[in-house]
């Protein structure tokens, strides 16, 4: 077993010898530490005296580093900075911000109206919101909670279901009595967002899977984004693909209408994660309830 209380210096002299070879000068050191020079001195002479080389030339009123001390700078600095890193990261500061990260589309249409009526609420604390769609994003380690679509099977995160993934077509009223009575040639638009991962359903894939054949003959406009799918069947161009949830306040206000006889159940859903190697903070504790009592 590694014993480092044996093999490592005092950790306190090294704080000192990173200061002092940024500056070139004990005492400018001395000045970012809040002490001395001399107490800058001692620590480097104990350093000196622990390793058995000279870290500086001591020449004149600038400190030149000697190879020794050269190459250790390299290391402490980088070492000191990974520490450093790695401290703030699990240190809970005097006011804890949770860190919570969503995937575009859910922020857009679910999370974001639910973190405000939680910042308006007596339980509001700060919060950061990020967001991104790629897994990898998503799933960072200094993240305190991440509400992402798929499975609740997350290495290293525990997981809870927000509500499953049901999938129909959506459209403003007009879209879809045109879509329930199709004429020759009146067929609505298809907004569709091209499958970009194996759990995304498209329209080939509602197609696919719900049977509805009579929609593979429908005009298909490719879009930028699920969300421009969305905004554009809100504007009158078409019929979208929308999970049910997602889009319960635009649903409720009549702004959209969704074809509900023609819904797929995908066997996926919407959870809120956060990480297994550590508790949350009493703070995330409070916001993660608020987002699973309002699914």
């Amino acid at each position: 077993m590694q014993s480092y209380r044996k093999s490592l210096p005092p950790l306190d002299t090294l704080v000192f010898f990173e200061a002092a070879m940024r500056h070139l000068n004990f005492t400018e050191a001395a000045d970012e530490l809040y002490v001395t020079q001399a107490a800058v001195s001692k620590r480097i002479r104990q350093l000196e005296s622990w390793l058995g080389v000279d870290l500086f030339e001591r020449t004149g009123r600038k400190l030149v580093p000697t190879e020794a001390g050269a190459y250790l700078a390299e290391k402490t600095g980088m070492t000191l900075d990974y520490l450093d890193w790695a401290l703030r990261t699990v240190k809970v500061p005097a006011r804890p911000v949770v860190r919570i990260a969503s995937v575009t589309a859910l922020a857009t249409f679910w999370l974001q109206p639910k973190l405000r009526e939680f910042a308006l609420s007596d339980d509001a604390c700060p919060f950061n919101l990020v967001t991104a769609d790629e897994l990898g994003d998503l799933l960072r380690p200094e993240h305190d909670l991440v509400v992402l679509h798929g499975e609740d099977r997350l290495p290293g995160w525990n997981a809870e279901l927000l509500f499953p993934e049901d999938i129909v077509p959506v459209g403003t009223s007009r879209i879809v009595k045109l879509a329930e009575k199709v004429s020759p040639g009146e067929a609505p638009t298809l907004l569709n967002f091209a499958r970009m991962a194996p759990n995304w359903t498209d329209w080939p894939v509602w197609i696919q899977r719900t049977g509805w054949s009579e929609f593979a003959q429908w005009p298909v406009l490719e879009c930028a984004s699920y969300n421009q799918t969305i905004g554009r069947a809100l504007k009158g161009e078409g019929l979208a693909l929308g999970a049910l949830p997602l889009l319960r306040d635009e649903i409720s206000s009549g702004s959209l209408v969704a074809m509900t006889e023609r819904k797929h159940t995908t066997g996926k859903g919407y959870f809120i994660a956060w990480p297994q190697t550590r508790p949350l903070s009493v703070e995330a504790q409070r916001l993660k309830e608020a987002l699973v009592r309002e699914s």
